[in-house]
């Protein structure tokens, strides 16, 4: 039991660092910044705003990728905890 939730943890370290650290590719591959809502941000003009949507995706990626790995953190944290 104690060996799959090693197994565990570091697949989902991997997978949520993997997501976070590719997380500008996937911004761009999915096509996110087009889908990304600025509205907080009509003053920027067009390039400005792009990069602004851009920079949003990306971040909204790597929160994904954070919430991923936490689990994983923690049940390493869980399993080594009586070595």
């Amino acid at each position: 039991m104690n060996m799959t939730l090693k197994i565990i943890a570091f697949v989902l370290i991997l997978i949520g660092a993997v997501i976070n650290y590719g997380a500008g590719l996937i911004a761009i591959i999915m096509n996110l910044a087009e889908k990304t809502d600025a509205k907080e941000a009509e003053e920027l003009s067009g390039e400005e705003l792009e990069r602004y949507k851009q920079t949003k995706a990306i971040a909204r990626v790597k929160i994904i990728g954070l919430l991923i790995m936490l689990p994983g953190v923690f049940l390493v944290f869980y399993s080594f905890r009586n070595m």
